[in-house]
């Protein structure tokens, strides 16, 4: 019996560590840096990320239209505060100027979820990198009772 139970406590303490090595940490967003373009009817949409100087990740979101015109929607932040992971969009524009906080509440298989249920929308935001060259962003949530989700398929842009 004592033998089961030294076991019982060794893998208890080996699954423990494992768990705790897998602690998401901002660091794991790395993947970002860089830009990244969706083509649109209306031109594309360009998300541009860095390494900020608190080890964080700072992020600019604009569009380009087809005629060559360049308009900022937002400024983003991935950082960590009290042990959690938060997105912070500040928005660029009428009625869209404020910013908001998304908690992450999911690091499973790849995706990466931030929520924040009092939003009106998005109430979830997501980041899924598919390769090294594309990474697959979704908005979802409810708007009026009715589900609603977005997804902005990136592909890495290419350096000349």
């Amino acid at each position: 019996m004592k033998q089961k139970l030294l076991m019982f406590s060794f893998l208890l303490v080996l699954c423990s560590g494992s768990i705790a090595q897998q602690k998401t940490s901002v660091g794991d967003f790395g993947f970002l840096k860089g830009s990244w373009t969706m083509n649109t009817a209306k031109g594309r949409i360009v998300e541009s990320w860095k390494i900020s100087k608190d080890a964080g990740m700072d992020g600019i979101s604009f569009s380009i239209s087809n005629t060559g015109d360049s308009t900022l929607l937002e400024t983003i932040k991935i950082y960590e505060s009290a042990g959690s992971i938060y997105y912070e969009p500040t928005g660029n524009g009428a009625g869209n100027d404020s910013t908001v906080s998304f908690k992450l509440i999911s690091a499973e298989n790849g995706i990466f979820v931030f929520e924040n249920r009092n939003h009106d929308f998005p109430q979830r935001i997501s980041y899924q990198p598919q390769s090294a060259s594309n990474v697959l962003a979704r908005i979802e949530g409810t708007v009026n009772g009715k589900f609603r989700k977005i997804e902005f398929p990136y592909s890495r842009e290419k350096l000349n």
